[in-house]
C-alpha cells in the first residue's frame, strides 16, 4: 500500500505547479497516513510484536522451558524422529534436525527407547542422546492380576521400549528352572509372571522384567505351604503345586469378588473329585485367544486342551498369571459342597452358587 500514497504519487511534483498546488497544504498527504494507520495499525502493531518475539527467542515454536518425555518406538525412521520430537515441542523444525543428524552421520543410528529432554536445548545434544540411547526411566510399570502373558506382553510394548514379541519370547519357558514342582514340560511362564508395580531404569529391556517377575513370583509365595492342596477335602490324590497355580489362574479369571474365591475354589475341586467336566468359561476365552464377555454356541466348541467344556480335568497350564489372594484361595478352598455357580448380573460382579443343578438352571434362566 505505501507506494501507492509516497513514491508514486511524489512523482507528480515535477510535473509543475498545479502539482505543487495540490500539495501545498501537505493535509491531504497526511489525512491519508491517518487512514492508513487507523485501517492497518494493528496489524503493524501485531507484526511487529512476531518480529520482536523472533528475535528475542530465536525459535517461537520451542515452548518456554520444561521436559518432554519422548518415547520411540523400535523400527522408527529419522524423520519420524523428527515429527515426535517436533510435535512434544523439543525441536522447531524437523528440517533443521534432519540437517544436524545428517551432519553428524547419525541419520541411521537413532536407537528406539523413552527419553526425557528440555525443551529448547541443542539439537546436537538431542542427537547425541538418540545416537547413543541414553534414555530416561519412564517410571513404574504395574501388571494387574489375571493377565495373561499376551496381555502382559501388550501392555508392555505400550509402556517401554520392548517388543510384544521380545517379551513373549524372554517369557518362554526353555532354559529356565521354574519355581513349582510340576511344571516341567510348561513352554511358557504363564502363571509364574507375578502381578505387581515395577520401577522402570533406563534400558528396561525382555529378559531382565520376566526375570523380575519370576523372582518376585518366588519371593511372595515363599510363605505358601504348596503341599497344603495334599490337605484339600476335595483335592484328587496327587495334585502338584503347578497344578494348584493352574487352580489359581481360573480362580483369578473366575472371581470379580475377593470373598467368592474360596468358593470358586470349592466348586472347581469338587467338580474334580466327581469326575465332572470344570466348564470354567474363561478357559474357553484363553482358548480363543482372547477376553470376552459372552461366549457363543461355536466359541464352546474350540478344539482346545484348555477348553473345559469339552475335556474333563484341568487344562494343561494356567490361563493367566493369578494374583496371591488366588493363590492362596486355591490352597484353602470353602468347606462347602457347591458344583455350580452363575453370575447374578449385578455391578459387583458377584455369583449365585449352589450344589442342584435345577436351581442353577433356573437362576441361568432366570439371573438375579
Amino acid at each position: 500500500m505505501a507506494p501507492r500514497t509516497g513514491s508514486s504519487r511524489g512523482g507528480s511534483e515535477r510535473g509543475g505547479s498545479g502539482a505543487r498546488r495540490r500539495r501545498r497544504p501537505g493535509r491531504p498527504g497526511r489525512r491519508l497516513l491517518f487512514i492508513f494507520l487507523r485501517r492497518y495499525g494493528i496489524f503493524i502493531v501485531i507484526g511487529a510484536v512476531i518480529i520482536a518475539a523472533i528475535g528475542t527467542t530465536g525459535n517461537p515454536r520451542v515452548l518456554a522451558g520444561g521436559e518432554a518425555s519422548v518415547r520411540v518406538p523400535g523400527g522408527t525412521s529419522a524423520g519420524q524422529i523428527a515429527s515426535l520430537l517436533s510435535d512434544a515441542g523439543v525441536i522447531a523444525d524437523r528440517d533443521d534436525f534432519m540437517r544436524a543428524a545428517d551432519e553428524a552421520g547419525a541419520t541411521g543410528k537413532l536407537k528406539a527407547g523413552v527419553y526425557q529432554f528440555q525443551r529448547g536445548e541443542p539439537v546436537q545434544s538431542i542427537i547425541s542422546d538418540l545416537e547413543s540411547g541414553r534414555q530416561a526411566p519412564e517410571g513404574k510399570l504395574t501388571i494387574p492380576e489375571g493377565y495373561s502373558d499376551a496381555d502382559i506382553a501388550k501392555l508392555v510394548s505400550l509402556r517401554t521400549p520392548v517388543t510384544a514379541s521380545e517379551y513373549l519370547a524372554a517369557a518362554n519357558a526353555a532354559r529356565k528352572q521354574l519355581p513349582l514342582a510340576g511344571a516341567k514340560g510348561a513352554s511358557t511362564l504363564e502363571g509364574f509372571l507375578f502381578p505387581s508395580t515395577y520401577s522402570l531404569g533406563a534400558g528396561v529391556n525382555a529378559a531382565s522384567l520376566v526375570s523380575r517377575q519370576l523372582a518376585a513370583f518366588r519371593e511372595q509365595t515363599a510363605q505358601l505351604d504348596w503341599s497344603g492342596a495334599a490337605h484339600v477335602r476335595t483335592a484328587p490324590a496327587n495334585l502338584t503345586p503347578y497344578q494348584i497355580l493352574i487352580i489359581a489362574s481360573m480362580i483369578e479369571r473366575e472371581a470379580k469378588v475377593p470373598e467368592e474365591r474360596p468358593l470358586v475354589a470349592a466348586v472347581i475341586y469338587n467338580r474334580l473329585a466327581s469326575g465332572m467336566k470344570l466348564e470354567v468359561d474363561a478357559t474357553v476365552q484363553y482358548a480363543l485367544g482372547y477376553w470376552k464377555d459372552g461366549l457363543t454356541e461355536q466359541d464352546l466348541e474350540i478344539k482346545s486342551p484348555f477348553n473345559t467344556r469339552l475335556f474333563p480335568g484341568l487344562p494343561p497350564g494356567p490361563i493367566c498369571n493369578p494374583g496371591l489372594a488366588s493363590m492362596q484361595a486355591a490352597l484353602t478352598p470353602a468347606r462347602v459342597d457347591y458344583l455350580y455357580y452363575v453370575a447374578t448380573g449385578d455391578a459387583a460382579g458377584h455369583h449365585f452358587f449352589t450344589d442342584n443343578y435345577q436351581e442353577f438352571l433356573q437362576r441361568v434362566n432366570s439371573p438375579g
